[in-house]
């Protein structure tokens, strides 16, 4: 009992002196003593007494506000701004506090399927792992995190925590932020030069008041800035939501630019350069629009590269998106830049000390031809040549076995010779293609920095980097043709050889269809000029001639095309020696029936590789088509290669590719 009153040191004291000061007073009178003894344990079964009953208001008082924190704790976990579910590996809901069973509704109860009401929800992915994810419920967005339970707290039943974090106005908000970011565009008229040759001052005039405002007239009314630096060229700053509704309509006002009426019936094109953010470099904060402005310009020179009359886009991925080119470039009728190109040509050659000369993989007539006459001019300057051939000559070996009694044969060697002859001052020119890839000589790339493409066909976004001249014509036949233009202005005094002449002219012959397709008048003067110098018309035909045998193939393969809606498909199979120029003449053929609009010939080549050939009456892109397979050509004919597949797999990626390109159907 003494204990329990005494518990504290200080009491043990008090209980001390009490005891001795009692001790010396029973000495001297034991009444008194008793008495205060009797006091002394009254007071402290009184004081004992109230201690305990303050002790016990207080125990009630803490367990009322333990109570209360609890509840408190409850209410808030329940109802916190946040949603809260406890899942199962089933997915099946555990447990959810009210404000996620408000957001989600009736559609899901305890111990049914969240994932009924959660599209992106995948339990079997997550499990265990820690991240989070966006969903939309009733039209509401939601950041989900998750966090997997360990056993250990679930008692051995694993479960996975959601927490729901309402993020629609911010979603909004970062939706209507993106629609006001610029875009900026560089904007060219391709052919004002060409289109108001031979009008007078009013028409021109006319022609270009009325370019003019339709230009300016659909951008404003899409809220955009635009500012005239030069006749014919514009600079504009437009939304993002604007570029939306441009893409969406795939630039529909290049059409009605195309439809203004003029006085000779020559449609005017227009290019666009458009360069917009991309969201990974605005998350990171690099918004330098001067790299922007930069890369508006270079999509306005790649659109101007694939023959104008396009939008070349920048977005998102970074990758260039490309819409319009339904129109066919326009011949230039001036050859300055011919004489130009041809003078910097010479400039370039005398500063080397060697050139090299390449052209795409699987030659073709015009490339050979084109190498030919490229090689002559570097002749003529004095300077070591050397052509680059690949492996896969089948489609030239008419014309090289005519040149093997010629000089120009030892000109020949294979990449790996032209790799150890390459030096860090040789010329490198590339003819007939663009892309290092698809090069003979691409080994040659990573050595010399000294560059020349020379090509006619429409420019693809893997350009050949950094370039010391580009000579690209889209309008043009063959990349023959541009060489011998070239030639004549090179220098004072030219003279080919015969068999010089004869490869030029079978370069120009082959692309142009016998001179049916993508002829004008520059053609028909450079093939005047090939004939005063030589070429052999005959050689030629002999080259293109066709044996019993081949025909005989070419009609039972002929016999297994089949034509669905304007489309003629044809399986070639392998086609062992030639393949490449057969799939082309079988394709030309398919063409030429009634109701095709576009025929495609498929063949098997080395390494598990399908080629296409693609041709088209000009209702159908075909160039566009092999883009999206990774080739190229013209809007007429082109061709690519794929990889890994089968013909049939081929055939229906190019089913899909016809799909992807609406607008060119809509043109019908």
């Amino acid at each position: 009992m003494l204990k329990k009153l005494f518990s504290g040191k200080a009491e043990f004291v008090y209980l001390t002196v009490i005891l001795i000061l009692l001790a010396l007073i029973a000495v001297y009178n034991w009444v008194i003593a008793a008495l205060a003894c009797i006091l002394i344990a009254g007071v402290s079964v009184l004081t004992h007494k109230s201690d305990t009953e303050r002790n016990r208001e207080i125990t009630r008082y803490f367990d009322a506000i333990s109570q209360s924190v609890d509840q408190a704790t409850t209410y808030a976990v329940q109802n916190l701004p946040i949603g809260i579910a406890i899942v199962d590996k089933d997915s099946a809901l555990c447990w959810a506090n009210s404000v996620l069973l408000d957001w989600v509704g009736a559609s899901v109860q305890e111990n049914e399927r969240i994932d009924k009401a959660m599209e992106n929800l995948n339990v079997d992915r997550i499990w265990g792992k820690t991240g989070y994810f966006y969903e939309t419920i009733n039209d509401r967005q939601y950041r989900v995190v998750y966090k997997g339970l360990s056993d250990e707290i679930s008692d051995g039943n694993g479960y996975l925590i959601l927490y729901f974090d309402d993020v629609t106005e911010t979603e909004h908000q970062k939706t209507l932020f993106m629609k006001s970011i610029p875009v900026f565009a560089s904007i060219e008229i391709d052919n004002m030069e060409e289109v108001a040759k031979g009008m007078s001052a009013v028409q021109q005039a006319t022609l270009w008041t009325n370019v003019n405002n339709c230009i300016v007239s659909e951008l404003t009314e899409l809220g955009c800035y635009i500012h005239s630096y030069t006749n014919g060229k514009y600079f504009a700053c437009l939304s993002r939501s604007a570029l939306n509704v441009l893409t969406e309509t795939n630039f529909s006002f290049l059409d009605k630019i195309r439809r203004i009426h003029t006085a000779n019936r020559i449609p005017v094109t227009l290019s666009m350069g458009v360069a917009a953010i991309q969201e990974e470099l605005l998350n990171e904060g690099d918004t330098n629009f001067d790299v922007l402005a930069e890369k508006a310009k270079a999509g306005l020179d790649l659109a101007l590269g694939r023959g104008g009359d396009q939008v070349v886009v920048y977005e998102k991925d970074g990758t260039p998106h490309f819409y319009g080119g339904k129109s066919q470039s326009v011949e230039k009728a001036t050859r300055v830049r011919a004489r130009v190109v041809a003078q910097a040509m010479r400039e370039l050659v005398y500063g080397c000390d060697s050139v090299f000369i390449t052209g795409h993989v699987r030659e073709d007539y015009d490339c050979l031809g084109a190498a030919i006459g490229v090689a002559h001019m570097a002749r003529l300057s004095g300077r070591p040549v050397y052509i680059i051939l690949s492996e896969q000559l089948d489609a030239v070996h008419p014309l090289l076995d005519r040149l093997k009694a010629d000089e120009l044969y030892s000109l020949f060697i294979t990449a790996d010779e032209a790799a150890r002859l390459c030096t860090d001052k040789s010329l490198l020119f590339i003819v007939d293609t663009h892309r290092g890839d698809m090069a003979a000589g691409s080994k040659l790339l990573d050595i010399t920095p000294n560059r020349v493409v020379i090509d006619h066909h429409r420019r693809c976004a893997d350009f050949i980097k950094h370039p010391l001249l580009t000579y690209m014509e889209t309008s043009s036949s063959s990349t023959s043709e541009l060489v011998t233009e070239l030639i004549q202005y090179y220098q004072d005094e030219v003279e080919l050889t015969s068999l010089e002449a004869t490869a030029l002219y079978a370069g120009i012959v082959v692309d142009t269809k016998n001179f049916a397709v993508q002829t004008g008048v520059r053609t028909f003067d450079a093939a005047a000029y090939l004939r005063r110098c030589g070429a052999d018309p005959e050689i030629v035909r002999s080259i293109f001639s066709s044996d019993f045998a081949t025909v005989r193939l070419k009609s039972s393969l002929l016999a297994k095309a089949t034509i669905e809606d304007g489309v003629a498909m044809l399986d070639c199979g392998d086609l062992k020696e030639n393949a490449t120029m057969l799939a082309a003449q079988l394709a030309d053929m398919l063409i030429n029936l009634n109701n095709v609009r576009a025929s495609f010939t498929f063949y098997e080549l080395a390494e598990k590789t399908v080629g296409i050939s693609a041709r088209s009456k000009g209702e159908v892109n075909v160039q566009r088509v092999m883009e999206v397979l990774g080739g190229g050509g013209h809007s007429n004919v082109a061709g690519a290669q794929l990889k890994g597949l089968t013909i049939e797999e081929a055939q229906e990626v190019v089913r899909k590719a016809l799909e992807e390109i609406p607008e060119e159907k809509e043109s019908e």
